[in-house]
């Protein structure tokens, strides 16, 4: 069994809080789950840094997105335990008309990137591919997007079980949603101990009832055991402006 978190940081300030000030938070969250394998999103270089530095044997794949001053801007990067998971290989992607190299999400003023890895659990003796990614806001640009995702991703939903995480910033049966499990299932719903609750709430989670974008996907291959997402405040703070959530998956 993997537990797999997907936690959308936060890249700046959620409140009056400032990112220097919600490192600890963040990364309690992220060890008190007791996950295996983090996907990030709005990992600026500040976030890889801590990270990094706070997740004592814990190595990452991934690169940031780029932007257009040559910065590395953020990763979606994922963090696995080094001591119990080997990377066969890995690589990343871009939402954009030229996928394979960093470039722009068409009329966004962001790139948009997607991680992936193939992994060698050495604990189960099995491979699995784990993704994850940041999808845009604009609608139409995530449904522009998925396209690229599922040509990039099906070659290895047919070879490997699979699981996808990250802030898809779509709602839950929404219409990208809905695109998107035509080719992968929501993990929430497939597994039998569960819950149903926002994952982004911007500091104020009684004014977004129903706002369900983060999501961990998987394949046929994969079967989701259990389901939650980590809603409470650490130390009286809300760590970021969105909840993370985590998945119990056999691969």
């Amino acid at each position: 069994m993997v537990r797999l978190m997907s936690f959308n940081l936060r890249c700046a300030n959620v409140g009056p809080r400032e990112q220097w000030d919600r490192v600890d938070d963040c990364v309690e969250t992220i060890l008190s789950s007791g996950c295996d394998l983090l996907g990030v999103q709005e990992a600026t270089p500040e976030w890889m840094a801590d990270l990094t530095k706070n997740l004592d044997g814990w190595s990452y794949i991934g690169i940031g997105r780029g932007d257009e001053d040559g910065g590395e801007s953020e990763y979606s990067a994922i963090f696995y335990k080094n001591d119990r998971f080997e990377v066969i290989d890995s690589g990343n992607f871009w939402y954009s008309d030229t996928p394979d190299v960093m470039s722009k999400c068409w009329h966004s003023r962001h790139n948009r990137i997607c991680t992936w890895g193939i992994f060698y659990d050495k604990a189960e003796d099995k491979k699995f591919v784990h993704v994850n990614t940041h999808m845009d806001c604009d609608f139409d640009l995530i449904y522009k997007s998925i396209p690229i995702l599922r040509e990039k991703i099906m070659p290895m939903i047919e070879q490997y079980p699979l699981s996808c995480s990250g802030d898809f910033n779509s709602f839950q049966n929404g219409r990208e949603y809905n695109e998107i499990v035509k080719f992968l299932k929501d993990s929430k719903f497939e597994a039998p101990d569960t819950m149903d609750y926002l994952t982004y709430h911007d500091d104020c989670p009684e004014k977004h009832e129903g706002h369900i974008i983060d999501f961990i996907f998987i394949n046929d291959k994969v079967k989701a055991h259990k389901y939650r997402v980590c809603k409470d405040k650490i130390n009286g703070n809300y760590a970021s402006d969105h909840f993370a959530i985590w998945a119990d998956l056999e691969y």
